[in-house]
């Protein structure tokens, strides 16, 4: 890509960047004077941590006017002195219970392929060095059907953490890209230590679970005598929705339900939640801003109604633009894009759904030529 080239995505990036941002949609997490904020700036590429905004104004003059955010985030933790520079200077207070799912995890989830800039070449295996000499860029990508599953595990680890756990004030959030983050503001989680995050998420995940003494086998079979709770609650809840569950009654005792021991490797796994453990036992990790923008995708990070689900969504119900925009293809190949399959011929021009264009964008994959179509909504 040339610096006229360069400075062309540049501007085009600035322009729908801020003029979201001018319309004020950040959602105001509680307490925002004791947050650090950070974001990582398009003007340098430089990721800028211990920020501190005592009101929304102030903050969105500085993502408007100064620097513009590709990502924006502020900390899950409380500080009394939030813009200190050494973070046992920062003065922490508590810190909200965080989960990552990222969807690219399940099988056939995790499609890639490597673009050279330059020379407009595509691979699809790993290539250290492009024909020209610049570093190839990955491009990764994955269908909507994949951020479904994550939401199944999402669902699960709510059921835990409000069921097993008692937590109150859970909240989901797509994350922009390619999962799902989950908050737990509860008074209950602000003061656990990092060992205590830890165990948490090892519990969720079934890390080091002894099987033959959570799961007694009689004669081939897993037994429960309901109502059961915790782990065997989750299970047999599971097993009886694959329809695998049986009846019997076991020395005289009646009521009990079982499946065939073959099964339970099977029903743990969707049981049993595959968490980030980094993020959720870090009482310092930072987090996105609802409704900021995921700038890896051009896509919002929403909060998902817990009720409601994905019903009829989509990657592009999480786009705050609409109309169209006319790009130029900076590499031949076939790619997927936000559900879509697009074949680009390198140097030809498109008219493309403005969704698809600005995530093609941010992938280096074409250059943006007019966008007066182009509309940023919330």
């Amino acid at each position: 890509m040339s610096r006229l080239e360069q400075t062309s995505r540049f501007i085009f990036l600035k322009n729908i960047i801020r003029e979201y941002y001018s319309k004020r949609p950040l959602e105001e997490p509680s307490e925002l004077h004791k947050r650090e904020i950070a974001l990582e700036s398009l003007e340098d590429g430089a990721y800028i941590r211990h920020l501190s905004f005592p009101y929304m104004h102030i903050l969105y003059d500085y993502i408007t006017k100064v620097k513009t955010p590709m990502h924006l985030y502020y900390s899950s933790a409380l500080y009394s002195t939030p813009d200190a520079s050494r973070m046992e200077d920062k003065g922490w207070e508590g810190s909200e219970l965080m989960f990552d799912i990222d969807a690219d995890k399940y099988p056939g989830c995790n499609n890639k392929v490597w673009i050279c800039p330059v020379s407009g070449d595509v691979y699809a295996s790993e290539v250290e060095k492009c024909p020209r000499g610049e570093k190839p860029v990955e491009y990764s990508f994955l269908g909507w059907d994949c951020i479904v599953r994550a939401w199944q595990d999402i669902s699960t680890l709510v059921d835990i953490l409000s069921t097993e756990f008692g937590f109150h004030g859970v909240r989901v959030y797509f994350s922009g890209n390619r999962g799902f983050h989950l908050k737990v503001h509860d008074s209950t989680v602000f003061d656990l230590s990092r060992e205590a995050r830890r165990a948490i998420a090892d519990y969720v995940s079934c890390e080091g679970l002894n099987k033959e003494e959570i799961f007694p086998v009689y004669r081939g079979f897993v037994i429960f005598i309901p109502p059961e709770y915790g782990l065997r609650r989750r299970v047999l809840e599971i097993a009886s929705r694959m329809g695998i569950v049986v009846k019997k009654e076991i020395r005289g005792i009646k009521g009990v339900e079982a499946f065939s021991v073959e099964h339970l490797d099977e029903v743990l796994a969707k049981a049993c939640i595959q968490v980030d453990k980094a993020v959720t036992m870090d009482p310092t990790r930072l987090s996105r801003f609802g409704n900021s923008l995921n700038m890896k995708a051009g896509l919002r990070v929403v909060e998902i109604d817990l009720n409601k689900g994905l019903d009829g969504l989509d990657y592009f119900s999480f786009s705050p633009f609409k109309g169209s925009i006319r790009v130029k293809s900076l590499v031949t190949g076939d790619f997927e894009a936000l559900g879509a399959r697009i074949f680009l011929k390198r140097g030809e021009v498109y008219k493309l759904d403005a969704p698809i264009g600005i995530y093609l964008v941010l992938k280096n994959a074409v250059l943006p030529l007019e966008y007066s179509d182009l509309e940023v909504g919330l």
